[in-house]
């Protein structure tokens, strides 16, 4: 197995975590997986700093129902580890519920030995669907 492979599965891990951890609601784990200088670009165009996004989570302004993330690609440059994927979750967002199917692009950024997700940026590959209410 190659650096990079290793570093790609790293990288898997790690969003396998934070994943894990949205769902469930375990804030103290994003310390660990989330870069104190976070951006969090969602795919409605809002942008969050670390503080920011972990106040909505701890509000339940956002509330993960499901959520599946796939790594496509992971590029190693320097200290960063750039991976594309594409990720569709149900959610709930200022009391609405939405299903999302998104491409996202994450930057994770080696500190000491740990990774952590420095910049996410979401984009919208369908609108977020609302679903009606019967």
């Amino acid at each position: 197995m190659t650096h990079n492979d290793q570093i790609e599965q790293v990288i898997r891990s790690c969003e396998a975590q934070r994943s894990a951890a949205m769902l469930d609601g375990q804030l103290d784990i994003f310390s660990y997986l989330f870069h104190p200088n976070l951006t969090y670009v969602h795919s409605s165009g809002v942008v969050d700093d670390l503080k920011s996004y972990l106040e909505k989570c701890r509000s339940r302004e956002f509330i993960y129902h499901t959520l599946n993330h796939q790594i496509d690609k992971v590029t190693r440059a320097g200290e960063l580890a750039i991976a594309a994927g594409e990720m569709v979750a149900t959610v709930t967002s200022g009391g609405m519920r939405k299903q999302l199917h998104n491409r996202t692009l994450m930057a994770w950024k080696k500190t000491d030995e740990q990774w952590q997700l420095l910049v996410y940026q979401a984009t919208p590959l369908k609108p977020a669907l609302v679903p009606e209410v019967t």
